[in-house]
């Protein structure tokens, strides 16, 4: 008798439980493209570029700064001067040396070390363009990016630069909370033309 009353009170309760919560609306993603980073680099191109100083290559390498999140992000930049429009827009990276294969011991037959050197010695990578005291900043809004352009040293099979920014948030700006960085390699420019490129160093 008891089992059937319980039995009995689950069926009533089921029976008048809601069918299911009632939906809330529904929330964007964080990503507006889920196939890519939330912020990213994009190769646009290769031209011309005042050099700002003498060890700069005349090249310039052009890229986008991508926002592919819902959240503002602002990062520091400054002037160039370049003859092409729309393109005097500078970013402060970090050039940033890939580490190099040491030398590897080998053993013959016999036992004995025999060493070989698995790379070759890499040139030492440019300097990057350093945060100064004194500086500017823009922000990119959500699905929006950031056309600017770098020497084209700043990128070579041996080393990559990096790019600093920061989400805009209500109330704080650049170098305020944590940061984050998006990097750029030799990979990143398409295949056809990294052979024509080289690695430059000088003009």
């Amino acid at each position: 008798m008891k089992t059937f009353l319980l039995a009995l009170f689950l069926c009533v309760a089921l029976s008048i439980a809601p069918s299911g919560a009632k939906e809330g609306p529904k929330q964007p993603d964080f990503l507006i493209d889920p196939s890519k980073h939330y912020v990213y680099l994009k190769f646009d191109h290769v031209g011309g570029r005042e050099p700002l100083s003498p060890d700069e290559p005349s090249k310039g390498l052009w890229l986008s700064l991508v926002n592919n999140c819902r959240l503002p992000v602002i990062v520091a930049i400054f002037s160039t001067e370049n003859a092409e429009p729309n393109s005097g827009i500078g970013v402060y990276d970090e050039v940033v040396k890939l580490p190099m294969k040491g030398p590897t011991v080998q053993f013959d037959v016999s036992g004995r070390a025999q060493t070989k050197r698995t790379a070759p010695l890499a040139q030492e990578p440019p300097e990057g363009y350093s945060l100064p005291h004194v500086f500017s900043t823009t922000t990119i809004s959500p699905g929006g990016n950031l056309l600017f352009n770098l020497p084209l040293n700043h990128v070579s099979a041996s080393w990559y630069l990096q790019v600093r920014f920061y989400f805009e948030l209500p109330g704080e700006g650049y170098g305020s909370g944590p940061y984050s960085v998006v990097s750029f390699d030799w990979q990143d420019i398409p295949e056809s033309l990294r052979e024509p490129l080289g690695t430059p160093t000088t003009r």
